[in-house]
């Protein structure tokens, strides 16, 4: 459980960065007086807002998407945007936080109170952008994530309100001016029931998008629960069931075999023990005791043997997963699961043997030699005894007790070996296969940027980049990909080719 909750929150964290922050949902496009009255909703732990202004897109930020806004402190750590040096901005000032990227493309070195010249735009989304050039103080930063989708410029909301005091939006479509209200939940669980009660609770809706009452969501799907509850695949969910059926028998039979046989071990001793007058329900919680009194001493030392040897082992794992960052998880329901399990499986293992010695005469404890009462023909033998033959003999004293042995340890093989396949079976060209087809794709540096206009007379690949390409071999197969431009319906543009390239060939961009 240590291996597979550090794995499946290694995963988790990673998706944050690729999402873009470990938000529970959005409430999006809001108004203020709409935000008020969600963050006193009984179902929303914390909440930050975020009002966004622009986006830069000339040079040098053509090929990076960056995004000017202000954020509440509690949005800005979930967009993972809390400096490492330095501080958020304070109102009424022209200070400014941002990620080391953006610093870098501005030629400007991390320092606290260096100057910044910003060139961004209003409306960058809508075809027509106002260009708005800010002139701030660097006032903290934070390194840039390779993970992450997009670089944040984090500025007062004194600064914001003053941009945008004139600005008029334009349509629908138009992001600046937009307040979003991240929300974190009590559960992540069923994310998206919860964002659609929140709403109900104040009059609002998100099914018609007509309605004056209708606000949208956003679930983040990094979280393992929404992806369940969005996606529940009966297979994954079966086999899940499976594998934690196969832990609880392969426990209960290693430690009912482990009583089974310490009892068989000592029954004479527990015959002698009747014989000076002691009771079946006596020598019962003789057992009991003597279970408890090893819970007691073995439980803690087990759960810390197995939490050490799982971040010993994590690391080995991870890296054999292409995972960057390791993210080891020490949730307290892991341990208490574990120690409930325990003192269940124990008590519920001791429970037979325990009548087992309980039941035995003090006759009968004193010739007690593990016999089923099978009679077994006499067999003259010329040749002698073989080893092999006197340990199969030895397995048919009492058949159950050897089937229920060799069932536990192959059952505790088998989980080693479904632990071995879930950690060395992943195939990263089957897992990106659900995300890409390709190994590289060639554009304009507008293509692949967030919103604008991408068909377009100046974002199509000239065909002498096509023929650069394809001239240097190493290319199995490739496609370009065709668009329509908001006000050229009639007409298809180019703006991208895909290539794929030959196993062993591939280079770097």
């Amino acid at each position: 459980f240590t291996i597979g909750g550090t794995i499946l929150n290694s995963f988790q964290q990673a998706t944050f960065r690729q999402v873009g922050g470990d938000m529970h949902g959005t409430f999006k496009n809001v108004t203020k007086e709409q935000m008020e009255e969600l963050e006193k909703d009984p179902l929303l732990v914390r909440t930050g807002a975020r009002l966004l202004l622009g986006m830069p897109s000339d040079p040098p930020f053509h090929k990076a998407h960056v995004e000017v806004s202000y954020m509440e402190e509690t949005c800005a750590e979930g967009y993972f945007c809390i400096p490492e040096q330095g501080s958020l901005p304070k109102e009424g000032t022209d200070q400014i936080a941002c990620d080391t990227r953006i610093l870098k493309l501005l030629g400007v070195e991390p320092k606290i109170g260096a100057e910044i010249v910003l060139p961004y735009y209003l409306g960058s989304n809508t075809g027509y952008p106002q260009p708005v050039t800010g002139t701030f103080t660097l006032s903290g930063w934070w390194t840039y994530d390779e993970a992450g989708v997009a670089s944040y410029a984090i500025v007062p909301l004194s600064y914001a309100e003053e941009v945008l005091s004139g600005y008029q939006k334009q349509g629908d479509r138009d992001l600046t001016g937009r307040w979003d209200l991240n929300v974190y939940l009590k559960s992540a669980a069923h994310i998206e029931k919860d964002l659609v009660t929140a709403l109900a609770n104040h009059g609002y809706q998100t099914e018609d998008a007509g309605k004056d009452n209708y606000i949208a969501i956003g679930v983040n799907w990094a979280y393992m629960g929404a992806q369940l509850s969005g996606n529940g695949d009966p297979g994954t969910i079966m086999a899940i069931i499976a594998l934690l059926l196969l832990i609880i028998l392969t426990g209960y039979l290693i430690i009912y075999n482990i009583f089974q046989i310490s009892v068989s071990n000592d029954i004479r001793f527990y015959g002698l023990l009747k014989t000076i007058g002691t009771t079946g329900r006596q020598l019962r919680r003789i057992i009991l005791r003597q279970a408890l009194l090893l819970s007691a001493v073995g439980i803690p030392i087990g759960l810390a043997l197995g939490y050490l040897c799982g971040n010993v082992l994590t690391p080995v794992i991870m890296s054999t997963m292409s995972y960057k960052n390791t993210f080891v998880t020490a949730n307290p329901l892991i341990f208490i699961g574990a120690v409930l399990f325990s003192l269940v499986t124990v008590l519920i293992s001791c429970r037979k043997p325990g009548k087992m010695a309980g039941k035995v005469s003090p006759v009968e404890a004193v010739r007690y030699t593990e016999n089923t009462g099978i009679k077994k023909n006499s067999k003259k033998s010329y040749n002698g005894t073989k080893v092999y033959r006197m340990a199969m003999a030895n397995l048919g004293r009492n058949r159950k007790k050897t089937v229920l042995v060799i069932l536990s340890l192959t059952l505790a093989v088998l989980l080693l070996q479904i632990t071995v396949i879930f950690t060395r079976g992943f195939d990263m060209d089957k897992y990106l296969r659900n995300f890409v087809v390709t190994d590289f794709i060639t554009g304009n540096a507008g293509y692949f940027q967030t919103g604008g206009n991408i068909f377009s007379n100046e974002t199509a690949v000239p065909e002498t980049a096509v023929d650069a390409i394809d001239a240097q071999g190493g290319i199995t197969d490739s496609g370009r990909i065709y668009g329509l431009s908001g006000g050229h319906r009639n007409l298809l543009r180019k703006t991208g080719i895909v290539i794929f390239m030959k196993s062993g060939t591939m280079r770097k961009p």
